[in-house]
Parts: structure tokens; C-alpha cells; sequence
């Protein structure tokens, strides 16, 4: 039986081998994600040019086509099967981490609104025309609210979850790479990949957040719940004020700011304390 047991779990090891990302290796990653969202939006959005109506098929379905393609290249880069991946989708985090993660993330978003307002919208044209095709990409999906909301707030979180969280993050932490380290570069490649410094700024320090779960948890839903909850909540306030300028919070409090920051760092060291170590090598 033993021998046995040794047999299913080399057979398992061999299937899904434990991939690692080198810190260059990371930065090549990033670009095949990028790469494969924005080839897979621009060729699926082309009938969309010519009949308007197709967008409420061709947002969800670029977005989807993408995250599919990014994730199947990567497959065949890092050399490893998908079953290593849908582990860590079918992982429950303790009832603690449930409970406290959405009071995490609850706690930094004043924070993220408030470093998104620091970036200027004018100033000089490259930037006015930068933030006008940011406004006019996101005011577009007013347009289209159910295909809109299938995109932003499931087809995003689950595959950038995946691809940022389950298989950069992973491969990083993986490869023994110092875990602050492998949290901040993920983050940082994943505010780039939003490919304009608005989003940068404020889904770089979210995606540390969600990157912090993952380390503790290893359990990638438990990220795609709370990154559908953060886009969810900017998504319902766009419906309602017709604007993506609008914020939860006031960005010129700082006092509440930093009080929800530092409440934000307790409910963080409460997680670290409540979840045991997770081996990643």
C-alpha cells in the first residue's frame, strides 16, 4: 500500500510539476499576459467596429479569449498542467481568513482611492489623452451594463487572479524568492499590465493585498472574491453616477485615510498570526 501511495504521488509530481519564475523570467510572463489580452481583445472587438451591437458578446468574450490564451501559452512556457492550478481554486481558506479578508480589503481601498488621486488627469497633452481613452474605454461599457458587468466584475477577477495570483505569484514564491519580494513584484506587474498609471497605482497596492492572502492561503477563490468585490464596488458607482471620477471614499481625509490604513495593517498581522506557515518548495 505504501509503495503504492509513493507511486500516485511521484505519478502527481511528474503531472504537475512544481514550476518556478526567476525574477527576469517574471518581467516575460508579464508581457505574454498582456500580450495575449490585448491580441485576443483587438482581433475578437474587430466585427464590433462595424456592428455596435456585437459588444455585448465581444467584451466578455475578449476578455475570456484572452485569459485562455495567456494562460495556455504560460502553460507551455512554465511547463505545467492545469490540474496544479484548479488545486489552489478548490482550496477553503479557515473561517478566520473569511471573515477577516474582506474587512482587509475594506480597510486598504481608502488608501488605494487616495494613492489613485495623487496621479494628475491634465497637465500637459500626453496625459489628457492618455486619461481621455481611459474615461472613454470605461464610459463605453455604460453602453453595454450586462456585458460591462461580466467582464469587469467575473471575467477580470477570475482570470487575473489566476494568471497574477496562481501562476506569477506562485511561480515566484515557488522558486524560493523572498515572499515580500515575490508580493511586490506580482503587484507591480499587475499594475503595469492595467497599462495606464491610474490603475497602477491603486490595483498595484490591491493586487499586494490579494498577493498577501494567496501567500497565506494558497487559495486563489478567496482572491477572485475579494478582487470581484473591489471592481464590483467601482463598477455599481460608475452605474450610478455616470462617471468613473467618482470614489467610496474622500481622498482629502487623510486622517480617516491613515486610520483605516493602520486598521488595514492589524486586521493584515491578524491573518498573518491566525494562517500557518504554507510550504511553497
Amino acid at each position: 500500500m505504501n509503495e503504492l501511495n509513493r507511486l500516485d504521488e511521484n505519478e502527481f509530481k511528474t503531472q504537475n510539476p512544481e514550476f518556478k519564475i526567476e525574477i527576469p523570467k517574471a518581467f516575460i510572463v508579464a508581457i505574454i499576459i498582456i500580450f495575449s489580452l490585448t491580441v485576443a481583445g483587438t482581433i475578437i472587438g474587430i466585427p464590433a467596429m462595424f456592428w455596435s451591437e456585437f459588444q455585448h458578446i465581444s467584451l466578455p468574450l475578449s476578455f475570456m479569449a484572452g485569459g485562455i490564451l495567456a494562460i495556455f501559452l504560460l502553460m507551455i512556457y512554465l511547463k505545467f498542467k492545469w490540474k496544479s492550478i484548479a488545486e489552489h481554486l478548490k482550496i477553503s481558506p479557515s473561517l478566520w481568513v473569511i471573515l477577516l479578508s474582506p474587512l482587509l480589503f475594506a480597510s486598504t481601498l481608502p488608501f488605494a482611492e487616495f494613492l489613485t488621486s495623487l496621479f494628475p488627469t491634465s497637465g500637459n497633452s500626453f496625459i489628457e489623452e492618455l486619461y481621455k481613452s481611459m474615461v472613454d474605454a470605461f464610459e463605453m461599457m455604460m453602453n453595454y451594463k450586462i456585458a460591462g458587468f461580466i467582464t469587469v466584475c467575473i471575467m477580470a477577477p477570475i482570470f487575473e487572479e489566476i494568471l497574477f495570483r496562481g501562476i506569477l505569484l506562485r511561480g515566484l514564491l515557488q522558486n524560493k524568492t523572498n515572499p515580500v519580494l515575490a508580493i511586490v513584484l506580482s503587484s507591480i506587474l499587475f499594475g503595469l499590465a492595467h497599462m495606464n498609471p491610474w490603475q497602477f497605482l491603486g490595483a498595484g497596492l490591491l493586487g499586494a493585498l490579494f498577493g498577501f492572502v494567496y501567500y497565506r492561503t494558497k487559495s486563489l477563490w478567496m482572491c477572485i472574491f475579494l478582487h470581484s468585490l473591489n471592481n464590483s464596488f467601482s463598477y455599481f458607482l460608475m452605474l450610478k453616477f455616470e462617471s468613473m471620477e467618482e470614489s467610496l471614499t474622500d481622498s482629502s481625509d487623510l486622517i480617516s485615510i491613515f486610520a483605516f490604513l493602520a486598521l488595514a495593517i492589524l486586521i493584515g498581522f491578524g491573518i498573518y498570526k491566525l494562517t500557518p506557515k504554507v510550504k511553497w518548495n
